[in-house]
């Protein structure tokens, strides 16, 4: 199933649901993480305005849930997603 679901939680800092739906289904970089969250999906991918977003959804019976959505991507999501270096 790919129906995509955004909780209101993932609003809070401030994008909108067209940014989020947008940076997700044109994403940068995706992938599951590791044990024991592997049911979790993380994400970076850019708006329409090139604005870069950080996303983390779940796969639930209906499709794919966002419930956290910012930007821009910390530093530590940047280097678990091999875009950035861990250098200090």
């Amino acid at each position: 199933m790919n129906d995509l679901y955004i909780h209101p939680h993932a609003y809070k800092h401030g994008l909108s649901e067209s940014d989020v739906f947008y940076a997700w289904k044109n994403f940068l970089r995706k992938q599951h993480r590791k044990s024991p969250e592997e049911d979790t999906i993380l994400t970076v991918g850019y708006n329409k305005s090139g604005k870069l977003i950080q996303m983390v959804g779940r796969q639930t019976q209906d499709g794919i849930l966002i419930y956290h959505a910012m930007s821009p991507p910390t530093r530590s999501v940047l280097i678990e997603l091999g875009l950035k270096g861990d250098k200090k």
